[in-house]
């Protein structure tokens, strides 16, 4: 394993193997992605080298930061979406260690935020232009929270749900700190004995919110059935129908949208308008419900409008009408002329630019 000096490049490393102290007490198991106040602890214990793990860390969240507060947006909502970020990051870090934080303490770090979006949402259009994979799973969790919130309120639920929905996106994937890192951070195709693995995530997700401080019946619930669909094709139960509650139908259409909009080790993003028509076929198809979809990706798209983008064949667009019909294909502009890929069915907004 290679060796390397403890100082601040090492942020966002991951620890190759268990450190222990002189005296053989365990300072920092294997996996560890290491913080500032990982480095700091370290050189007060005197350590001056460690053992990492190359190409295993999600990176420490600069590359998104800078793309974030490059985009002209409201730095506010900005900053504090990075301040959410970097939260996220630490509390999964301490689940990773086995030192498992208060529901309390989550929710804490996810409810600004929340509520900051809930009045600005024009940060979707920058959450999905954004480059790279670096602190997707960060990331994912708390864009799935605030697409879930996003969800509850076009259903017209109660606050009381809406608060409980932005907290089941959020924690939906905290199982996947228990996957290897090798595997949730490979960049090919995973074998069959990986896979199965990574569909354990939903199964440690339930394990881990159940025995969380102030646990909540309906938190554990959408971890464990997020990836159900309602023809029996999901996992980890094949349950179809009303045997998945509505709640985890919510974050199942949350947490497929994020994860096609994004960047990932493993695969490139592509636009809000070619997820949204994914998610109409899947829900046309008899996997996710029509009536969670349809109010979804329609406002969804409206959000879009005045952005610009690029079509499949490399051209770029400024987004001017979405039609009611069809959302996921609307009226663009190129250079003063107009447009309606409705009638252009090869056409399609291949990712967004700005």
């Amino acid at each position: 394993m290679p060796m390397a000096s403890v100082n601040p490049e090492l942020v966002g490393k991951v620890l190759a193997e268990d450190l222990y102290s002189d005296a053989g007490v365990l300072l920092l198991p294997r996996r560890t992605v290491l913080t500032a106040a990982h480095v700091n602890s370290l050189r007060k214990q005197r350590i001056t080298r460690v053992s990492i793990a190359e190409d295993l860390s999600e990176g420490n969240g600069e590359k998104i930061s800078a793309q974030l507060l490059d985009k002209g947006g409201d730095r506010e909502i900005v900053v504090c979406y990075l301040e959410a970020m970097e939260q996220t990051r630490r509390l999964f870090e301490r689940v990773d260690i086995g030192q498992m934080p208060s529901l309390h303490e989550f929710c804490q770090a996810f409810q600004t935020l929340a509520d900051q979006v809930g009045e600005r949402l024009g940060l979707f259009r920058s959450l999905y232009v954004l480059e790279g994979a670096d602190s997707y799973t960060y990331r994912h969790s708390l864009n799935v929270g605030i697409l879930c919130t996003l969800i509850a309120r076009l259903l017209k639920w109660d606050e009381e749900r809406i608060s409980l929905m932005g907290a089941a996106g959020f924690l939906h994937d905290i199982g996947k700190t228990r996957v290897p890192r090798e595997i949730l951070l490979k960049p090919g195709k995973l074998t069959d004995e990986e896979f199965a693995e990574m569909k354990r995530h939903t199964v440690y997700g339930y394990e881990i919110l159940k025995q969380m401080e102030d646990a909540h019946e309906t938190l554990a619930i959408c971890a464990l059935l997020h990836h159900e669909r309602l023809d029996g094709s999901g996992y980890p139960d094949g349950r179809k129908d009303e045997q998945i509650p509505l709640e985890c139908q919510v974050v199942a259409v949350a947490d497929m949208f994020d994860a096609i909009c994004s960047d990932r080790v493993y695969k490139q993003r592509t636009s809000p308008f070619e997820a949204a028509r994914m998610l109409w076929k899947e829900a046309c198809d008899g996997l996710l419900n029509i009536e969670i979809v349809s109010p979804f990706v329609h406002y969804i798209a409206q959000l879009y409008v005045g952005a610009k983008a690029r079509l499949n064949n490399g051209e770029e667009v400024q987004v001017i009408l979405i039609h009611r019909d069809e959302p996921m294909r609307p009226l663009v502009r190129r250079q003063g002329e107009f447009i309606d890929l409705r009638n252009h069915r090869q056409l399609c907004i291949d990712k967004m630019l700005g």
